[in-house]
């Protein structure tokens, strides 16, 4: 019989004899919890911080009364806010301007509406650099369109028979000289051009080539289509159309320099002080938690509401990653370069996810953790397995790999079974409650290997009896998915994992000590962080005045800054050498010798307790080092720029404008038509020890000489015309070509000319390539919103224009007296309205449209001469006509609803994790190119869960989009969504620790993580394959998998020990456990370390799970994975599943 006694400075799980038993008796104490981390959707924060201004007062209680959400209104009513609205009022209201005076109306030409179209489409809403930059593209792209169409004009026009310079503009308009040659010649431009140019759209994603790429269109569409009319080339035409853009560009420009200009670098202080703003408040809530009664009812409230704060922290590095792409292009005057203001997105994304981190405490312990799912049979049995606490054994430490009970989301569905088998399954019930029972009487005399084996058969009876019953997933005619997973986790829980009935009253007590460990670091982070908020939102102040002022500001602020760096500096170091060692006073007396041999010693608690502390220790540690770094950061570039100076760009010129589909934009967050296998910010290449991981032909052997090189290159050319982007262009310019047919034709011609069908038309083309989706293809919330967003566009647009002109012809001073009035309540719907970037720009161009054809057709009729009601409904079929021709056109190839979309995007994102995944282990095994693969990683992570968080907006629109197959799973697609947005996490947090352990310690960490082990990492990228291709293709997973990971994860029990005892190496480290290793800061971060493994491989058997519930399984085999069991005939018959190999 062994020992009752144990020495725990061993910090063995078992003794030699269990160590040589079967695996179940190895692992019968394991006691596992992993960090659980649930991403919810960003919530907007009804309540920010503000001035106490009584409208603003004023407006929330309003807008609280409205049953419509308009919250967003209330969150962008500040100062900061109002100055682009104001810029972009002014400066459409001066575009108005040029389109009511007669002399600038003349010179601008007959589409000098475009003008004002162009205002409420692309205002000048960013700093000066960037709309610089915008502007430059978008004059660029429209004359290079009027260019191309030139040389179409040109070239049809020697292939015209009959050339007549003074034919008569009235028989021109007529179609008379429409001849064969010459139209085809240009239409074969036309498609040509719109095919390029949206090709450059797609290819380039959301950014500053969406609109440019739209209006080259426009002038190739305008141009092609009248000039095929006229017996000469009338090249003039494309001056109609490139005039007004191109006073667009330069009153932009000019605005955004002259009016409220801003800078790239003070935007981007703004987005790192809306990211740092909430993290106070995380800080404070953090303090008053732990000073709370874990089981109150105020508890969970106040853990949910520090996930809120932290998502909205995170919420804010988007736009703080789109700005930061500019920094380098900005031009300011001030004491610190764009550049070393750059730098700090460094450690605010680190200070997010290190929050974030922290949280992870709260999933970890009672009552707030996560929980299986109940379930009809009963994944724990109603009698808690007894933890004998006065026995050395169950009293020793569930391993450091699991500190607690694991969060599994695997769900066993409802059983669907005869009456035989619901007595099979009752008379399991009961003889598993009666041999628990018998356990817990017996625990304190009995040895415990025979007890546990007769539990252990008893819970596989009960896994068989799972696996063959008949699960519902929600619908009668769905088979059950996952069993074996099940089954697996199943039997591992009810073996190693144990409930202990002090658990409250443990929970209590560590979160009291925790609370008294890390209250005045809490304090001293809150101070810090505050002092870094205002000095950040006040970085380009104090740069202009008297030199002596200057001075006298800045040696105050460094004092300030200083000092609170010292103090961070005091509170960090006592709370690493003494305050966190609070939490090992519970178990400092079991490494007292005397302990060892005390009969009857009270046993300390299971270790899951202090890893939960170590766990909330380590990311409050790491949040104030980056705090006093960050100091360290200002501090250096207080002393090092003394002076204000004039900074400019440092790129090159041929950089200074590149753009690259990897880049993030500020209206990407927004896009619906974004590219589901490009993650934004993500791209970095891996080096590899086996040689390079990269796609081979199948088809042809590498070249080997010149030519087999240039007609390798030659066929990929080729083979890209067949491309998703390559046919989506095509598409596009097909529609084109269809579309113009009326102006070709010479039955059509006059009335279309007579109509302004020329411009009627071009609208509903321009709707049907702004409205055409590469990617998402168009579903019927897309047609009905843009139908209802022109309609109620061309409404608006008629009660401005009836009440500046009345029954009349409309007022010059009437018009711009309206418009000064309604364009600031528009411009700021059209710069904050969180809705469809699309449906909100039809809105406003409908609005544009409807006042341009009216002012002009009033007052410089021509052909076209309907304004008003009349004008508004002609202009509501064209686009009508040109929203469902794209609608139509979205189901020819390339063709992608948004339900395929939800799943090429969780597949791109699966496979990508699987990258940083092995970049991580690479890094954390050789430590090549530290500071660029770190930042690589970091990066790669960020992108992954703004894409994912991106995905949440599309998805909101799948319901409209009609199936006749059935209802769309979207719990089961959020629960995949969940699942890789949780591994993102927990991937952030196993590189930061890998970053901080010593190489010894970091052997040490990769061996017990079995990160090393071939076969398990074989394991784990083979279920990430799987993962992410099932997802891509729809195709059914293997009923047998590699999963459940854990249980290989677990294979081993080390207890508290780093290197087990039979390991041939120890690195060095210790193999005898004491206290001082217990308080080695290097041991704190292993832990961690492990149990943040723990959670990645838990979450990864999870994954694999929610993608069967979606695919489904294939390849059974009847009868694996469970013990044979001995029953009658009878029985065996009709516990047969229905579907055997």
């Amino acid at each position: 019989m062994p020992s009752m006694h144990h020495d725990p400075r061993l910090g063995d799980e078992v003794t030699d004899d269990d160590d040589a038993s079967s695996p179940q008796s190895r692992a019968k104490h394991v006691r596992l919890q992993a960090p659980a981390q649930d991403d919810k959707h960003d919530k907007h924060d009804e309540h920010p911080h503000a001035s106490h201004d009584k409208f603003l007062i004023y407006l929330r209680a309003f807008v609280s009364k409205i049953p419509i959400d308009l919250s967003w209104m209330s969150n962008n009513w500040s100062w900061s806010k109002l100055k682009p609205v104001i810029r972009c009022a002014v400066f459409g209201w001066v575009s108005l301007v040029f389109m009511i005076i007669l002399r600038t109306e003349v010179l601008l030409g007959q589409a000098s509406f475009l003008v004002v179209i162009a205002a409420l489409l692309d205002p000048p809403r960013d700093p000066f650099m960037a709309v610089l930059e915008r502007e430059l593209i978008f004059g660029g792209f429209v004359t290079t369109a009027w260019a191309w169409s030139c040389l179409g004009i040109f070239l049809g026009n020697l292939a015209r028979k009959q050339t007549d310079p003074t034919a008569p503009l009235a028989v021109i308009i007529t179609g008379a000289y429409l001849e064969a040659a010459p139209t085809v010649i240009m239409a074969i431009f036309l498609f040509i051009g719109v095919a390029v140019l949206l090709f450059v759209k797609v290819k380039k994603g959301p950014g500053p080539f969406v609109f440019p790429c739209v209006f080259g269109c426009i002038c190739i569409d305008i141009c092609i289509t009248t000039a095929a009319l006229f017996p000469y080339p009338y090249y003039i035409v494309g001056r109609a159309i490139v005039l007004p853009i191109i006073f667009h560009c330069a009153l932009s420009i000019f605005f955004a320099a002259v009016l409220f200009p801003s800078t790239i670098t003070a935007r981007y202080a703004d987005c790192i002080v809306r990211i740092l703003e909430p993290l106070n408040a995380v800080l404070a809530e953090h303090r008053a938690i732990l000073k709370m009664d874990p089981n109150s009812p105020p508890f969970p409230t106040a853990v949910a509401r520090i996930e809120g704060l932290v998502n909205k922290s995170e919420g804010g590095l988007p736009p703080a990653a789109a700005t930061l792409r500019l920094l380098k292009q900005d031009i300011i005057w001030g004491r610190f370069s764009p550049v070393d203001i750059g730098e700090l997105h460094w450690f605010t994304r680190r200070l997010v996810t290190r929050a974030n981190g922290m949280g992870t405490f709260f999933t970890l312990i009672e009552p707030t953790r996560e929980r299986f799912p109940i379930t009809p049979i009963p994944s724990r049995p109603s009698t808690p397995v007894p933890s004998r606490p006065m026995t050395p054994r169950s009293s020793r430490p569930s391993t450091p790999q699991t500190p607690g009970t694991p969060q599994s989301g695997f769900r066993t569905q409802p059983v669907r079974r005869s009456r035989l088998g619901d007595l099979h399954h009752a008379s399991f019930r009961q003889s598993l409650t009666r041999k628990l029972h018998l356990h817990l009487r017996q625990e304190a005399e009995d040895a415990e290997a025979h007890e546990h084996h007769r539990l252990h058969l008893s819970l596989l009876h009960l896994a068989h009896a799972l696996q063959v019953a008949h699960v519902s997933s929600g619908s009668p005619n769905e088979v059950a998915v996952g069993v074996f997973e099940s089954q697996r986790y199943l039997a591992l829980e009810s073996t190693r994992l144990a409930r202990r009935p002090d658990m409250p009253e443990a929970t209590d007590t560590f979160i009291a000590l925790l609370g008294e460990a890390c209250d005045e670091l809490l304090g001293g982070c809150a101070d810090a962080l505050k002092g870094v908020q205002n000095w950040i939102a006040g970085v380009r102040h104090h740069s202009f005045g008297r030199r002596a002022k200057i001075e006298k500001a800045r040696t105050q602020r460094l004092e300030t800054l200083v000092a609170l760096k010292d103090e961070l500096s005091r509170v960090l170091e006592d709370f690493r050498k003494q305050k966190r060692h609070r939490v090992l006073d519970p178990y400092r007396s079991a490494f007292d010798p005397k302990h060892v041999t005390a009969h009857g010693a009270v046993e300390p608690p299971p270790h899951r307790y202090l890893f939960h502390c170590y766990m909330y220790q380590y990311h409050l540690m790491q949040f104030g080092i980056l705090l006093v770094e960050l100091l360290s950061e200002i501090i250096r570039l207080e002393n090092a720029h003394k002076s204000a100076r004039l900074w400019t760009p440092r790129l090159p010129l041929q950089k200074l404008f590149h753009w690259s589909v990897w880049d993030i934009s500020n209206e990407v967050a927004r896009d619906d038509d974004e590219d589901p296998d490009v993650i934004q910010g993500a791209n970095f290449d891996d080096g590899a020890d086996l040689g390079s991981a990269s796609r081979r032909d199948p088809d042809a052997l590498p070249p080997q000489n010149l030519f087999q090189a240039v007609m390798n290159r030659v066929h990929h050319m080729l083979s890209a015309l067949a491309g998703g982007n390559a046919l989506f262009a095509l598409k596009a310019g097909l529609l084109t070509i269809i579309l113009c047919i009326p102006s070709f034709l010479k039955s059509s011609a006059n009335f279309a000319y007579e109509e302004r069908f020329v411009w009627g038309i071009t609208r509903s083309r321009f709707m049907g390539q702004l409205t055409l989706a590469r990617f998402r293809g168009e579903t019927t919330f897309a047609l009905v919103a843009r139908i209802m967003s022109t309609f109620l566009g061309g409404l608006c647009g008629m009660v401005i224009w009836y009440i500046s002109a009345g029954s009349g012809h409309g007022d010059p001073y009437g018009l711009a007296a309206v418009c000064a009035v309604c364009f600031p309540f528009m411009f700021f719907w059209r710069l904050y309205w969180p809705g469809p970037p699309m449906t909100n720009a039809i809105f406003f161009v409908t609005v544009a449209l409807v006042l341009g054809y009216s002012w002009q057709d009033t007052h410089d009729p021509f052909v076209f001469h309907w304004y008003g009601f009349a004008l508004a409904w002609r202009r509501f079929v064209l686009v009508t006509g040109g929203v469902v021709a794209a609608f139509l056109f979205s189901f020819l190839p390339p063709s992608t609803t948004l339900r395929r979309y939800q799943r090429t995007m969780l597949s791109t994102t699966a496979m990508e994790l699987g990258t940083v995944y092995c970049s991580i282990v690479s890094f954390a095994n050789t430590r090549r190119n530290e500071e660029l693969d770190r930042g690589q990683i970091i990066q790669s992570l960020l992108a992954i869960r703004m894409k994912l968080k991106r995905s949440l907006v599309l998805k909101t629109n799948i319901i409209y989009e009609f199936s006749l197959r059935g209802q769309w799973p979207a719990k089961r697609y959020q629960t995949v969504l969940e699942l890789q947005m949780q591994i993102a996490f927990f991937l952030s947090h196993l590189m930061s620790v890998v970053e901080h352990l010593e190489p010894a310690w970091s052997r040490a960490f990769l061996r017990r993580t079995r990160f090393l082990d071939s076969d398990f990492q074989g394991d784990v990228l083979a279920v990430i394959s799987m993962v992410s291709t099932a997802l891509r293709t729809g195709n059914p997973l293997p009923q047998i998998t590699p999963c459940p990971l854990l249980d290989r994860f677990m294979v081993h029990t080390h207890g508290l020990n780093v290197i087990r005892q039979e390991a041939d190496d120890d690195y060095g480290l210790p193999r005898t456990m004491t206290i001082d290793t217990l308080e080695n800061e290097q041991y704190l971060c292993f832990s961690v370390g492990v149990t943040t493994a723990f959670g990645i491989v838990m979450r990864l058997d999870k994954l694999m799970v929610a993608t069967k519930e979606l695919v489904g399984e294939q390849y059974h085999i009847h009868g694996i994975g469970v013990p044979e069991m001995r029953l009658d005939g009878e029985q065996a018959g009709l516990l047969r599943p229905s579907k055997d190999a």
